[in-house]
């Protein structure tokens, strides 16, 4: 009975359940699904032993998960909307364990940080070991690139960089400096940048600034700052990838036209930034023209309607499969205004509790979800909520409780 008090109760099981459930993210689904069935089992048998721990924090994912169900009263499909509902699940199973398992300290937190960066450095050891015998075999540059870098897993370059980003704001900025974690900041900065996602890769370099003032002495914010800066120099001025993919950006994105457009050719050039225009576009005619601004079309019933819209603009078909890459106006056509302020209320508490604990990994996690949220539908994918999600509820455990402490 001992050994099972000390399981369900230990430290080191959540550190443990936890940073495997992270790591696990970039695999298939079923793994970081079973990882977390076991974190919750886990968690509730310790209840035995404790009692649970509320936080106001929580109220949110439950109450967004709470207005998805409600929407099946108005869902123009409820057999999409169940489904909807089912993918979504961990907006009530995560917090659960949460609520469930004993206190998390700061220490366990900074743990199952740690461990989460080193296993995300091991992928990208991974990807950039593939690429390069993928190289060999092709003479391909591109294999070392964007979406083509993560193509042996099938992920999305966005969401790799933004779960790298966060890994690496850690390691430098609340890790201990040994050998191991300098090589796995130099490591993934350097697949930071090979994943080539302009806007992960901007918000990073904001969130590094404000760190480096927020963390480190005079010495040491001048010598990085002077890094950074010769990093920023060499991407502007020689030749690669990063700057190929803002330049396009610049000289190909014709908003005017996009906005305006009556009729797109099959082989019409789209940038990111143009379809993601051309996204909001529909996505304001759409909730118009059915009067849905104030309740949506319910929980996962968007995209119908995204693809007539695509239809009658002639897009080419490879685009049918395109959500609206905007996490704002996709919960807000699927689930009303009310989804878009969840979303809003998120990021909310994220500042909020920056500013009573003055936490770095807050505010960075704050400003990367801020903008992300501007270019993908990052919750409404089982690898976005997992993460985002854990990573909130880890959070709101430790830091609302290390405050109270400090307070007393």
């Amino acid at each position: 009975m001992n050994r099972i008090r000390n399981l369900v109760t230990s430290q080191k099981t959540y550190v443990v359940l936890i940073s495997s459930l992270l790591i696990a993210i970039p695999l298939q689904y079923g793994y970081s699904t079973g990882i977390l069935i076991a974190l919750l089992a886990v968690s509730l048998l310790s209840l035995k032993y404790h009692k649970p721990e509320w936080n106001y924090a929580y109220a949110v994912p439950f109450g967004l998960y709470g207005l998805m169900a409600l929407s099946l009263f108005w869902s123009i499909d409820i057999k999409e909307s169940i489904r909807g509902l089912e993918r979504e699940l961990a907006l009530l199973i995560i917090p659960l364990a949460f609520i469930f398992m004993p206190n998390i300290t700061k220490k366990t937190c900074n743990n199952i940080l740690y461990y989460f960066s080193m296993g995300i450095a091991v992928f990208a050891i991974f990807f950039i070991t593939a690429a390069t015998v993928k190289f060999y075999e092709t003479s391909d540059k591109s294999t070392f690139f964007y979406h083509a870098l993560v193509s042996p897993l099938d992920l999305n370059a966005i969401y790799v960089s933004v779960i790298t980003s966060l890994c690496l704001l850690f390691l430098l900025f609340k890790s201990k400096k040994t050998v191991l974690t300098i090589l796995a900041i130099v490591l993934m900065s350097a697949f930071l940048l090979l994943l080539a996602s302009k806007t992960i890769i901007v918000v990073t370099f904001i969130s590094l600034v404000l760190g480096i003032f927020h963390t480190f002495r005079k010495k040491t914010i001048a010598l990085l700052l002077l890094v950074f800066s010769a990093v920023v120099v060499a991407l502007i001025v020689f030749s690669n990838p990063v700057k190929e993919r803002f330049n396009r950006e610049i000289e190909d994105s014709n908003i005017k036209e996009v906005l305006t457009c009556e009729r797109f050719t099959r082989v019409y050039d789209w940038t990111g930034t143009t379809i993601r225009i051309f996204q909001a576009r529909i996505f304001y005619e759409m909730l118009d023209e059915d009067d849905a601004f104030i309740t949506g079309y319910g929980i996962n019933n968007s995209q119908k309607k995204i693809v007539e819209k695509q239809k009658h603009y002639n897009l080419y078909k490879g685009f049918n499969a395109y959500n609206f890459h905007n996490q704002y106006l996709q919960a807000w056509s699927e689930i009303g205004i009310l989804g878009f302020l969840f979303i809003i209320l998120f990021l909310v508490l994220l500042f909020k509790q920056y500013l009573v604990n003055k936490e770095v990994m807050l505010l960075a996690l704050f400003l990367i979800m801020l903008a992300v949220f501007v270019t993908e539908s990052y919750l409404w994918r089982q690898r976005g909520l997992y993460h985002f999600l854990l990573l909130f509820c880890l959070f709101f455990k430790t830091e609302k409780r290390e405050h109270t402490l400090n307070k007393k």
